[in-house]
């Protein structure tokens, strides 16, 4: 079971990246996060940190490409441990492509590509959401 601070993108038993929030937030609006990616036969942890609002502003991004099916929402956070695009090809299918790097600076990263359904859109906003929130853990 998914708990409200832990976003699923896309088969849980399968291909997927999860971010599960481990700190609140800190005085500079600052919070940790174990970032866990699965593709392809590889499978990797690593500790990320987000600003306040980053996730937000990718769960609005991702509302509106699944109410208007156009777009390329994207997570481009301050501090890259992980970056993340969604590309429709216009019939419902998605490729999340990303990378995660644990060191940052360090040249050393892993790049991945997934495929969703759009139909899982609406619950990775709102975990996403959920996420950046800043009531206690």
């Amino acid at each position: 079971m998914i708990d409200k601070r832990e976003v699923q993108i896309g088969n849980q038993n399968g291909d997927h990246v999860s971010l599960k929030r481990v700190t609140v937030t800190g005085p500079e609006k600052w919070f940790d996060a174990e970032v866990e990616v699965q593709c392809d036969g590889w499978r990797g942890k690593i500790r990320a940190s987000f600003m306040e609002g980053e996730l937000t502003r990718f769960a609005e991004e991702i509302r509106n490409l699944h109410k208007n099916l156009t777009g390329e929402p994207v997570l481009d956070p301050i501090e890259p441990h992980l970056t993340l695009s969604l590309v429709g090809d216009g019939i419902g299918h998605l490729s999340v492509k990303g990378k995660a790097q644990n060191h940052l600076g360090s040249g050393t990263e892993i790049s991945f590509r997934l495929d969703i359904d759009q139909t899982y859109l609406p619950g990775i906003a709102d975990a996403l959401s959920d996420a950046d929130s800043n009531s206690p853990i």
